[in-house]
C-alpha cells in the first residue's frame, strides 16, 4: 500500500523504506531477500526523505513467526543487519503485528467504528501490549517470547475506507461508504479517536491513492481527489484530546 505521513506544511513526503515481501519462507527466499534488502538500504541510504526501515510487513514471508523460532531468528537477523548498515534510522522488524526486536511497535487495525477502536486501546492497553488479546482480532502485537519494552507505539495502518462502486473486484476495509459526508464522518471518528490515545505517538492512514483493485485511497489511481483535501486537513489539524462521536464534539 502507499504509505505516507501527514505534514501540515507540505515540504515533501516522509517515507518508510519497506522491502517487497516474499510469499513462502525457505532458505532460498531468506538468502535472496537479505541480498536484495542490503542493496536497497545501501542504494537509498542518503535519501533524506527516508525516516524508517521496514524489512518485513504483516508476517509476509514469515507466516509462522508467531511461534516458529527459526522465522523469529530470521526477523532478528534482518533487524540487526539493517542496524549495521544504517545506525541512524529506526528499524521496524515486522510492521503491523508479531514483532520480534523492533525500535517501534507498529500496529495495523482496520476497525471501522472509531469509538470501538478508541475504547479498545484506551481500556485494554495492557492487554494489547502484553498480547493477552489480539489488537486487531486475529494477530498479536508480538511474536511469542517477545514483549513490550517501552518502544514508541504507532497505529501504522488504519482506515482503508472505500466508496461504493460498480466494480465487483474493488475493495476496502469495512463497509463501503456512499458519500463524501459518510467518508469524512468515519475518517474523523477514527482519526480523532487515535489522536486521543495518550500513549500512541503517531498514525498512518491507508492509503494515499488507489492501487489496482484496492480502492481505498484519498486519491484515485490517476491522483484525483475523491474528497475535499481541505476537509481532510481540517480533521488532521484538530487538537489532541478532541472527542468525537456521531452526535458531534
Amino acid at each position: 500500500s502507499d504509505r505516507f505521513l501527514y505534514w501540515c506544511d507540505v515540504h515533501g513526503l516522509l517515507v518508510w523504506g519497506e522491502g517487497p515481501s516474499f510469499y513462502k519462507y525457505s532458505d532460498k527466499a531468506a538468502k535472496n531477500f537479505v541480498r536484495e534488502w542490503t542493496e536497497i538500504v545501501e542504494q537509498n541510504y542518503n535519501h533524506p526523505c527516508i525516516i524508517i526501515w521496514t524489512p518485513l510487513n504483516e508476517s509476509w514471508g514469515v507466516p509462522a513467526i508467531e511461534r516458529d523460532v527459526c522465522q523469529q531468528n530470521y526477523s532478528q537477523a534482518v533487524y540487526h543487519l539493517t542496524k549495521s548498515l544504517d545506525s541512524t534510522r529506526p528499524v521496524i522488524s515486522n510492521d503491523g503485528w508479531e514483532h520480534t526486536m523492533s525500535d517501534i511497535l507498529t500496529l495495523h487495525d482496520y476497525e471501522e467504528d472509531g469509538e470501538i477502536m478508541r475504547r479498545k486501546y484506551l481500556t485494554k492497553k495492557e492487554e494489547v501490549l502484553s498480547c493477552e488479546i489480539y489488537h486487531n482480532n486475529f494477530r498479536a502485537a508480538y511474536a511469542q517470547g517477545f514483549g513490550y519494552k517501552g518502544e514508541p507505539v504507532l497505529i501504522s495502518e488504519y482506515g482503508g475506507i472505500a466508496f461504493e462502486d460498480n466494480d465487483k473486484e474493488s475493495w476496502g476495509y469495512g463497509e463501503k461508504v456512499k458519500t463524501e459526508e459518510d467518508f469524512l464522518e468515519r475518517y474523523k471518528a477514527l482519526t480523532v479517536g487515535i489522536k486521543s490515545l495518550p500513549y500512541v505517538c503517531g498514525y498512518c492512514y491507508t492509503q494515499l491513492s488507489d492501487v489496482q483493485q484496492e480502492k481505498n485511497g484519498f486519491l484515485t489511481e490517476e491522483r484525483r481527489f475523491k474528497v475535499n483535501p481541505e476537509k481532510i486537513r481540517a480533521i488532521n489539524d484538530l487538537p489532541e484530546g478532541v472527542f468525537w462521536n456521531k452526535k458531534g464534539h
